[in-house]
């Protein structure tokens, strides 16, 4: 159904705000639960967080590329905020805070999606408190999730992107 993806923002376009939300928490839990599980398997490691990361790229891309849907899965926003909430609940809260505040700022989903694949880059490299192997997570899914979002930034330069509010006026 609608554009193929079996994600947060497509089943909300086809189904309605509650399939949606069902949906999304479902997503970050995805990447959430293998994340967190590394603390209770490896409790001793000093590198956590790199084994959180590197968990959670698997699960992301797992989401995108699940070989039982023909490898055609969602673009892995909200496992990415899974994945950012397990290893730093308050960099996850506030990915998820920035994304609901530019989606409504601009309306669309797929703008505050692919800035969020961009910032969380900047961010773990800038910090000082990640290293080599959680920024190169963060660069995979980056260069991942442009080009899941390719379409949408072929339909928001061609003025074609659905914009959430007439999603929401859709599902009326």
């Amino acid at each position: 159904m609608g554009s193929g993806n079996a994600g947060a923002s497509n089943v909300t376009s086809e189904m309605g705000w509650k399939f949606g939300i069902l949906t999304g928490v479902s997503d970050v839990l995805k990447a959430f639960m293998p994340a967190k599980l590394i603390v209770l398997i490896f409790p001793l490691s000093d590198q956590q967080a790199e084994l959180m990361a590197i968990a959670g790229v698997g699960a992301v891309l797992g989401h995108i590329y699940p070989f039982f849907m023909d490898f055609r899965g969602g673009k892995g926003v909200a496992c990415y905020i899974g994945m950012m909430l397990a290893i730093d609940w308050k960099i996850g809260v506030a990915a998820i805070i920035f994304l609901i505040v530019l989606t409504i700022i601009t309306d669309y989903v797929s703008i505050a999606s692919i800035l969020l694949y961009v910032i969380v880059p900047c961010l773990a490299y800038y910090s000082e408190n990640y290293s080599d192997t959680v920024i190169v997570c963060t660069l995979i899914i980056l260069v991942i999730g442009i080009c899941k979002h390719w379409g949408n930034i072929q339909n928001l330069l061609a003025g074609n992107e659905l914009g959430l509010r007439s999603v929401f006026k859709k599902n009326k």
